[in-house]
């Protein structure tokens, strides 16, 4: 039987997860196989750090450009010290992390903050630090144990200028009141 993906869907913590790291937490999946899924959260900026705060030697025509003042978010707990960079697919990334098609592209390259700085990047970009993962199967026993909802994911979404309100317009878009959610899984 083939496995329903999630890719390109984001998912939406449960109130009831009880990781912290994911509190109100969305997630826009890049990849969901058999061997395990990979996606990044999107929600969550760090508290006030930039480009220009985290310690890497950027080229000077990046340095001296407002690039250096993008936010840096939160991506998920796997590999928190990597950066990666979630850009909208209108980008040809040099270096791409998961190529299949999808709403966005990832890449660590610094070719694109390069590109960027000479007006060649892409629309919309997201610089994250680490990623959120799975094995096989995991996920789906998460889902199963209600830890999180699943909802179609959109580029306006995934680079929204209000990050804070993404989680409670994704759920008010599902209709749901988390309030009456049940803390409990079930199987149909």
């Amino acid at each position: 039987m083939k496995q329903t993906t999630l890719k390109g869907h984001f998912l939406l913590a449960m109130p009831s997860m009880g990781d912290e790291r994911f509190e109100r937490s969305v997630i826009y999946m890049m990849a969901h196989e058999e061997e395990g899924a990979m996606g990044f959260i999107v929600n969550q900026p760090t508290q006030g750090i930039t480009l220009g705060d985290i310690g890497m030697d950027l080229p000077a025509s990046v340095g001296q450009t407002g690039l250096k003042n993008i936010p840096v978010f939160v991506g998920g707990p796997v590999e928190g010290e990597h950066g990666f960079i979630l850009h909208s697919a209108d980008y040809p990334p040099q270096n791409p992390i998961v190529q299949e098609e999808t709403l966005v592209g990832v890449t660590q390259s610094l070719e694109i903050l390069i590109d960027a700085a000479q007006s060649r990047g892409p629309q919309h970009m997201r610089l994250l630090l680490g990623y959120t993962g799975w094995g096989p199967g995991q996920l789906e026993g998460e889902i199963q144990e209600n830890a999180w909802l699943t909802c179609p994911a959109t580029l306006e979404d995934i680079f929204t200028p209000q990050p804070h309100t993404l989680y409670e317009a994704c759920i008010q878009r599902l209709g749901i009141d988390l309030a009456l959610l049940s803390h409990e899984g079930g199987e149909a």
